[in-house]
């Protein structure tokens, strides 16, 4: 780092602090959540977000399923029972997980219920 001009007065430096404190508080809200307004990006981003979960909701309670109820087949003897039932209950897990996601409110709907 160099070192500051030791010629500048004391007041240049001050306004230099004041407009670097000044910079430094315009960035940092700029970097904060929700700070910017979400853009055609930001909502295709999010919307992608939400179906990949929903997705990969469904599909692992659906694999869950079947491995639960095919180890517990083999560990008990009773062959397709366990994997059945247990299939069953993890696509009803998968399809409860992915309708919660889908009916979470988004963060522009309290915006568009007060325009109306």
């Amino acid at each position: 780092m160099s070192e500051p001009d030791k010629s500048a007065s004391d007041t240049e430096l001050r306004a230099r602090l004041d407009s670097l404190k000044s910079a430094i508080g315009r960035a940092e809200e700029s970097e904060k959540p929700g700070a910017s307004p979400a853009g055609k990006d930001k909502a295709l981003a999010g919307a992608m977000s939400s179906g990949f979960r929903a997705a990969t909701d469904l599909a692992g309670g659906i694999i869950a399923g079947a491995l639960l109820g095919f180890l517990g087949d083999r560990w008990l003897g009773t062959s397709p029972f366990l994997l059945i039932a247990f299939l069953a209950l993890g696509t009803i897990a998968g399809f409860r997980s992915a309708y919660r996601l889908g009916v979470r409110p988004t963060s522009g709907s309290q915006d568009d219920a007060a325009k109306k």
